[in-house]
């Protein structure tokens, strides 16, 4: 079996909860949100269960202080405490919080939700009469994945960025599956991988994971402390695919 990558909302925060948009604003998560993430990490996180620490390569996070404590609550760090990298100044910051997992979370730009420039804090009736103000609607409702943001972010934009993650992590997944020698099967067994993120950006990571164009405004929606699963069709690394559902395990 290939590697499988697993996408994790944070969750609820006091703007996400009114539908306000919130890209580079720094709003912590609710008492129900910590309250969401605890129950996530009761469900699927654990051995033997969906995402099980022992088997995690390695953990993206973005930089948003509600990821990180999404991260956090999940258990997902080194040893007894969460071991956070900041990939742009490569320092390291240290938390209390008990972990399991003996796995470093790379706080990555790549990873943060898309910049709503003009639309942050808006909720999606006022983008739409913003737009109608400053004559950008054409008699269209407003679609992130074609539109993008005024004064933010385009689709195409965004797609650039989540590609370069892409990259890093398809480069992971071959090199581990790589066999040791010739004619010989990979000794070591699929290291999974954990981005935890926002909304918008979790769903266009999928869809570039899928090699969709976010242009052809596909909604995938992701509910706050939601996990979503990606991975290969027939375990071919030259098939890559979302998971709409599992099984049980066997």
């Amino acid at each position: 079996m290939t590697a499988r990558i697993f996408l994790v909302r944070h969750g609820e925060t006091e703007w996400s909860k009114t539908g306000k948009h919130t890209g580079i604003s720094e709003i912590p998560l609710s008492h129900e949100g910590e309250k969401q993430v605890e129950e996530a990490r009761a469900a699927f996180v654990g051995e033997g269960k969906l995402i099980n620490p022992q088997d995690i390569g390695r953990i993206y996070c973005s930089p948003r202080g509600r990821a990180r404590r999404t991260a956090e609550i999940l258990h997902l760090g080194l040893h007894s405490h969460h071991h956070f990298k900041e990939r742009d100044g490569f320092t390291v910051s240290t938390s209390s919080a008990p972990s399991s997992s003996s796995t470093m979370i790379e706080i990555i730009p790549w990873l943060q939700e898309w910049n709503y420039g003009d639309y942050e804090g808006l909720t999606i009736d006022e983008v739409h009469d913003l737009r109608k103000k400053n004559g950008l609607d054409n008699g269209k409702r407003w679609n992130i994945w074609r539109d993008g943001c005024e004064g933010g972010e385009t689709p195409q934009e965004v797609s650039d960025r989540l590609d370069q993650l892409i990259r890093e992590i398809r480069l992971g997944i071959e090199r581990d599956a790589r066999p040791t020698a010739a004619n010989t099967p990979p000794t070591r067994k699929p290291r999974n991988v954990v981005c935890v993120a926002h909304g918008h950006i979790l769903a266009a990571l999928a869809l570039r994971w899928a090699e969709q164009p976010l242009r052809d405004g596909m909604r995938l929606l992701m509910e706050t402390a939601g996990v979503a699963v990606l991975g290969y069709e027939h375990d071919n690394l030259n098939e890559p695919a979302i998971t709409l559902g599992r099984g049980p395990r066997r």
